[in-house]
């Protein structure tokens, strides 16, 4: 059986604040695809970057077949196959779970297609859609079978105020075909503050359309992200990256 120690209460929230005050990046999400904490931004890596990585996210949070009991592990390979395009695969381990005959049970795996249709200009904000998981809305899985679908719309903007650099993010997710948008549903957005004195750090604020999120990010040798953060500004959720150029 897998053991896990899930720190719970305000106390994590209050820690990811005091850690950014006390210490230009970019943010890699527990879901495999650029973005926020847990959402998407419509950023996208430079041409053939390849990223490789694992993200928690924490009981009750994480759900698999509409259930809640346990937290979640994502493990994503992720490549800017395009100046425009990105793809990832994803397998999602549904912690104290066994893969057993006696279970039935086996790993969610997944894919994500990502088309950015405009790049960030002075005056507009970066626009991308995005597909996840949408392999029952072209009828080659069944309704039931996709645990995190969601096809969206979302847009990123940056503003430079003093010596911080703040992004923005807002997106809708929406129903394909019969598929319906599980990841998010409706409006989702947030915030990502970089301070030029600490390029290589940033502090997420997000709200994925279910629960508000906070997070703290930092790039070592401008390869390998570490993300801590509080989910529905209780539970702890973490990712860890590693991104190379081909």
């Amino acid at each position: 059986m897998y053991l896990f120690i899930q720190p719970s209460g305000k106390r994590a929230f209050f820690s990811i604040i005091f850690i950014f005050f006390a210490f230009y990046g970019f943010a890699q999400s527990v879901s495999g695809t650029r973005g926020l904490i847990h959402i998407p931004s419509a950023e996208l890596y430079e041409d053939k970057t390849f990223i490789m990585g694992a993200g928690l996210i924490p009981r009750p949070y994480f759900k698999r077949f509409n259930r809640n009991i346990n937290p979640g592990v994502s493990s994503y390979l992720t490549l800017t196959l395009f100046p425009f395009m990105e793809i990832m695969f994803r397998y999602t381990h549904e912690l104290n779970e066994r893969v057993t005959p006696e279970s039935r049970y086996f790993p969610d795996r997944m894919m994500s297609f990502r088309f950015q249709i405009l790049k960030e200009k002075k005056n507009l904000p970066a626009l991308l859609v995005g597909f996840k998981d949408v392999t029952a809305a072209l009828g080659l899985s069944c309704l039931t079978c996709n645990n995190y679908s969601a096809t969206y719309l979302v847009g990123t903007k940056s503003f430079n105020i003093n010596s911080i650099l703040l992004k923005t993010t807002m997106g809708y997710s929406f129903d394909l075909k019969k598929a319906k948008s599980k990841s998010y549903r409706g409006l989702f957005g947030g915030v990502e503050l970089i301070s030029s004195k600490l390029p290589d750090s940033s502090l997420m604020i997000e709200y994925n359309s279910f629960h508000p999120i906070v997070g703290l990010q930092h790039f070592f040798f401008n390869r390998l992200q570490v993300m801590v953060g509080a989910w529905n500004l209780e539970k702890l959720t973490f990712n860890l990256s590693y991104r190379y150029s081909l």
